[in-house]
């Protein structure tokens, strides 16, 4: 009978202990989501809008290795129109519009590509095949997540997404961003 209670006293602590983590957890994770959803206002959030998100916006997509990442040798910049082109430009540092790019003379263009998207689970995976300096080409973006920040170099605000990239089987992470206004 002793051993009964006692194993059933420890068992009920386990149960209110994983109740309690449990509530932890998710009072933490809709928080961060809340304040993530917040410094992305006017962006969306939500996987099947990646593409109407990239195809609607007329400025530079910066894909890199992170929000702060340095290069020697540049930034690509992707601009996506309404019908899945997407031209690709070689820039040397993150610029308030495309227009401030232009008119600076920075865009390099490298070619075009033609994108297309696809949502597999929770992910968005786009699909680009074209050329780039006239060799053919395909890769792969895996949209994992949104995020925000600032460079340190532009102090310009960021938002974007978190994204694996797959060029000839070779997978990297990398983000994929543009200037807030």
């Amino acid at each position: 009978m002793k051993k009964s209670r006692i194993f059933a006293a420890a068992l009920s602590l386990v149960a209110v202990m994983a109740v309690g983590l449990a509530g932890c957890s998710n009072s933490n994770s809709s928080k961060s989501g809340s304040n993530q959803q917040a410094s992305f206002k006017n962006k969306t959030t939500k996987k099947a809008d990646v593409k109407s998100t990239l195809t609607r916006s007329k400025q530079l997509w910066y894909v890199t290795g992170s929000v702060n990442a340095k290069s020697n040798s540049g930034l690509e910049a992707y601009r996506f129109d309404k019908q899945g082109n997407v031209t690709v430009y070689n820039v040397n540092k993150l610029y308030k519009s495309y227009a401030a790019a232009n008119k600076a003379k920075a865009l390099n263009k490298e070619g075009t590509l033609k994108a297309t998207f696809k949502t597999k689970g929770d992910d968005t995976l786009i699909n680009f095949k074209g050329k780039l300096s006239d060799i053919p080409m395909t890769q792969k973006f895996t949209v994992k997540d949104t995020l925000t920040g600032k460079n340190k170099a532009t102090h310009l605000k960021v938002a974007g997404y978190h994204i694996s990239r797959d060029v000839d089987n070779d997978v990297t992470k990398a983000v994929m961003v543009k200037v807030g206004k």
